[in-house]
This record gives structure tokens, C-alpha cells and sequence, in this order.
């Protein structure tokens, strides 16, 4: 992991690359394997439901390198942990992604997921954040800042607030 060890911008730009092919094959392989299994017809009723269900789902897509998502969060809140989740499946779909602790307990930061750093008074104050999780959503190509987001959100919840956002 060249990207974890030197997160130049050349390295950053191969990561976004390298997970937008790794995307693609994925999805050409499931196309086939879900072509193969109905014409062979190895398909059971629910398997057939599921298939049906993600394609639904996976029809709509984004460019993942557009987006920015940040989360302020506090290191002992349960939902804050299981938000990380979330954080790090969209950083596997090459969204940029990184949280802000607004606590003064001393964690270490390899016990994220993902890239953390202390949030400051005045950004607290800023975004007049008071309850956590707490997610930002920003989008580079049209440079508007979503609306917050407050608690838990699940990855499926995640990926359709941006394609709403895709959409206007």
C-alpha cells in the first residue's frame, strides 16, 4: 500500500484508478455470472430475488472521486463506531473519506478505519454540531455542501443520498 505509506497526489490518483477498474471487472463478472446462471438454470426463486434487487440498486452510479464525506464523531459513542463501517465501505468505493473526533479522550488513531484527525473548537461551532454522528457530504463538481446528516446511516442510505444529489 504505496497510498497508506506516501499519500502523494500521484498515489491518491492511482488509488481512485485502481478502485474504479476494480469496480468495473466486478461488475462485468457479476453480469456474466448472473447471464451463465439463467441460462443454465441454476438460479433458485431467492437467488433470483437478490440478483433482481442489486441490479435494481447498481443501475444507478457515481463518480466516486467527486465526493468528499466527513464525519465528526466521539470516540465512545456506539453509533459513531458503527458509522466507521459505512465510512470504510464508500472509501472502498473510492469516495475520500475522513472523520473528525470532537472529544479530548486519547485514542489511537490505527483503531479507525479510516483517516481521523481532532476536530477544532471553531469547526465545531461552525457547523453548530451538538449531537454525533455528525456527516458532511461535499461534491467537487457542482461545489455545494449537502445538508448534514445526523446519526447512523447505512452505506445503501449513503450511496442514495448522493445519487438523489446526482440527479438536481
Amino acid at each position: 500500500m504505496e497510498l497508506a505509506r506516501n499519500p502523494s497526489d500521484k498515489n491518491i490518483n492511482n488509488w481512485i484508478a485502481f478502485n474504479k477498474k476494480k469496480n468495473a471487472l466486478n461488475q462485468r463478472l457479476q453480469l456474466r455470472m448472473r447471464e451463465y446462471l439463467t441460462q443454465t438454470n441454476q438460479l433458485t426463486p431467492k437467488v433470483a430475488e437478490v440478483i433482481k434487487t442489486r441490479s435494481i440498486r447498481q443501475n444507478v452510479s457515481f463518480d466516486p472521486s467527486r465526493y468528499r464525506v466527513r464525519m465528526y464523531f466521539d470516540s465512545k459513542c456506539p453509533h459513531c463506531k458503527r458509522m466507521f463501517q459505512t465510512l470504510a465501505t464508500l472509501q472502498e468505493k473510492g469516495i475520500y473519506v475522513e472523520a473528525l473526533q470532537i472529544d479530548d479522550l486519547n485514542v489511537k488513531k490505527s483503531t479507525f478505519p479510516i483517516p481521523t484527525r481532532k476536530a477544532s473548537k471553531s469547526e465545531i461551532k461552525k457547523h453548530n454540531i451538538s449531537a454525533v454522528p455528525f456527516t458532511l457530504i461535499a461534491d467537487l463538481k457542482k461545489k455545494v455542501l449537502y445538508p448534514p446528516i445526523r446519526g447512523f446511516q447505512s452505506v445503501e442510505s449513503m450511496t442514495a443520498l448522493i445519487n438523489e444529489g446526482e440527479k438536481l
